[in-house]
């Protein structure tokens, strides 16, 4: 785990998140407590290294730190906050987004070889922990070694990123995985790009149904079991933080109601207010303040 914490440590090199040039991979350091926030987690493996995170869903505290990293297999509307950090020793991690084309190959080549893998995948909500093993600490560590070493990086990157996440497959979150990846969920999954890239639109929960193959009430029933929320609550918390993340970065409100498929600005502020407890302009100016 030092070894972990000092490549991190050195290649996070400002406040914030910093890109690296392994696929799908971001490091992040924080220097002060966050307060709870709403946020999507997209379908990503968030890992702390040093220093505390929360994540809250559907009434469910899930912590996240040097014993257990999150999974996302969906994107999900959650809140999440900083429990752990100071400038002394800052809050280090990791994510790793799982949407890239060395990922999906991972699951399907797991799911081929591997059927007692998939037969115990189970429809589990898109958001949960699991528990550091030596085969995950193992594969993390000689991932983070290739920013040191930009031949091998090219060399051998995808196999290391191949490396890790097998051991997550391997691991605690590894049936939910499958089950999003190589399953069930896909037909959720197929829904939730329609949604994202038709965020600005009217859609019907008819659409989302039709886009995922499914009958209406079979829809309902599954996107529930996956996500914890019902269709519409999703795409109203789905929008309101598009808005939110639209107004930090410097978008008027009706800008933002607009664009992510608000017609009534009205409706707009007292949603974004019973979600966020303040008004959008206070929320902007006090996130702005705080970058």
């Amino acid at each position: 785990m030092c070894k972990i914490i000092e490549l991190i440590d050195r290649h996070a090199i400002s406040e914030g998140a910093t890109e690296t040039p392994i696929e799908g991979l971001q490091l992040f350091r924080t220097n002060h407590l966050v307060e709870r926030l709403p946020g999507v987690y997209d379908p990503s493996i968030c890992v702390i290294v040093q220093g505390q995170k929360r994540a809250y869903l559907d009434g469910t505290t899930h912590i996240y730190d040097r014993d257990q990293y999150l999974c996302s297999t969906l994107p999900i509307p959650a809140e999440a906050e900083v429990v752990e950090a100071s400038p002394e020793k800052p809050l280090l991690g990791l994510l790793l987004r799982l949407e890239t084309r060395t990922m999906f190959e991972t699951v399907l080549e797991m799911t081929a070889l591997d059927r007692g893998s998939a037969s115990r995948a189970e429809v589990v909500p898109g958001l949960t922990v699991a528990k550091w093993d030596e085969d995950f600490a193992t594969g993390l560590q000689r991932l983070l070694e290739l920013l040191d070493d930009p031949v091998a990086l090219n060399i051998l990157g995808s196999g290391r990123l191949k490396e890790l996440m097998f051991a997550v497959l391997r691991g605690e979150a590894g049936g939910a995985f499958v089950h999003a990846f190589g399953g069930g969920m896909q037909q959720i999954s197929r829904a939730l790009t329609f949604l994202n890239a038709n965020l600005h639109e009217a859609i019907s929960i008819d659409e989302l149904a039709k886009e995922a193959g499914m009958s209406r009430a079979v829809f309902h029933r599954k996107f529930k079991e996956v996500t914890t929320y019902s269709p519409i609550q999703f795409i109203k918390l789905h929008r309101l933080n598009e808005a939110s993340r639209l107004i930090v970065s410097g978008s008027t409100a009706g800008d933002a109601a607009n664009r992510v498929g608000y017609s009534s600005q009205s409706q707009f502020s007292r949603d974004f207010r019973r979600y966020f407890g303040k008004s959008p302009y206070q929320w902007g100016l006090e996130q702005r303040s705080e970058q």
